[in-house]
């Protein structure tokens, strides 16, 4: 039986342990994950999804806190050395001693269709480049960001409509389904791993964070009264949703207030037409309900 390590945190990571541990042919025998980390007002301490899964099924887990350091390294040596590492939604840079550990290769799902858009976030970049075509690659990791060798591609068509959730949700719907049968396939030699090029044809995808996220309220006016950047910004509102949302600052009698887009579409016109919306200190409305908050 193939002996598994999982390194990650997320519900996506969860499920590609859920869909080894369930088949006979592999066995998850560790699970490297971040430390709980305090959420809310109250600061109460919460498992990540992975985490919670190897306390439920009893896995061994070793918790990192801010960084994979000297203190890990000798928690793992002692452990016996798997023969698949998975990576997924992990979060910390992978030194070299943990890729050399595994006996067999220290694999990575990586949600694009590689080389296009290396780097920790490239769903946001293929709906803001409006990409057609995507797919979800399995990968063998190195000591540089995506460029290890491809074992399979799965490709799928990316709907316009799609925000994160759903070109991530598909992505990994797909590799769930065959990641047995492509891990044992690579075990069996059936499959040739594919040398990426060095050079992308794209930019490292863009890294997340609320200040990228901000656009002008004139250029919000514009696309709505002239369609200048409506695609622009009508991608940018599916590309920063759920997280960390597209927005801008406003005007209104109570002073600046934050903006928030939920979503948004573009129209016969081609202009840029607000739908769900939401000002600061009030909940989610129709743009047509609040439009008269905003002073031009």
């Amino acid at each position: 039986m193939t002996t598994i390590w999982i390194a990650g945190s997320t519900h996506r990571t969860t499920q590609v342990a859920k869909t080894l541990h369930q088949d006979s042919r592999f066995s998850v025998t560790h699970i490297i994950t971040p430390s709980p980390r305090k959420i809310g007002r109250k600061q109460e301490e919460k498992n990540n999804p992975l985490h919670q899964f190897a306390l439920d099924n009893k896995i061994t887990t070793t918790l990192v806190d801010k960084k994979i350091d000297s203190s890990i390294k000798e928690k793992l040596e002692k452990v016996k050395k798997p023969d698949i590492l998975i990576v997924v939604d992990f979060g910390f840079l992978i030194p070299s001693w943990l890729l050399d550990l595994p006996k067999i290769a220290p694999l990575n799902i990586h949600p694009s269709l590689l080389p296009r858009w290396r780097g920790s976030t490239p769903g946001p970049s293929v709906l803001l480049h409006g990409d057609k075509k995507s797919a979800v690659t399995l990968m063998i990791m190195n000591e540089k960001m995506d460029e290890g060798p491809i074992l399979s591609q799965i490709p799928f068509t990316v709907d316009p409509t799609w925000t994160q959730t759903e070109y991530y949700q598909t992505s990994f719907d797909l590799i769930w389904e065959k990641l047995g049968d492509h891990i044992e396939q690579f075990l069996q030699k059936k499959i040739i791993p594919s040398i990426q090029p060095t050079k992308s044809p794209t930019p490292t995808a863009l890294k997340l964070t609320k200040e990228k996220a901000f656009i002008s309220w004139n250029e919000i006016k514009n696309a709505m009264q002239n369609g200048e950047k409506a695609t622009e910004i009508e991608r940018a509102s599916r590309a920063f949703y759920p997280w960390p949302k597209l927005w801008t600052k406003v005007i209104t009698n109570k002073g600046k207030k934050r903006f928030i887009i939920h979503s948004c579409f573009i129209d016969e016109k081609k202009h840029l037409q607000l739908d769900k919306v939401q000002l600061e200190g009030k909940s989610i409305n129709n743009w047509s309900e609040i439009k008269n908050s905003v002073l031009e």
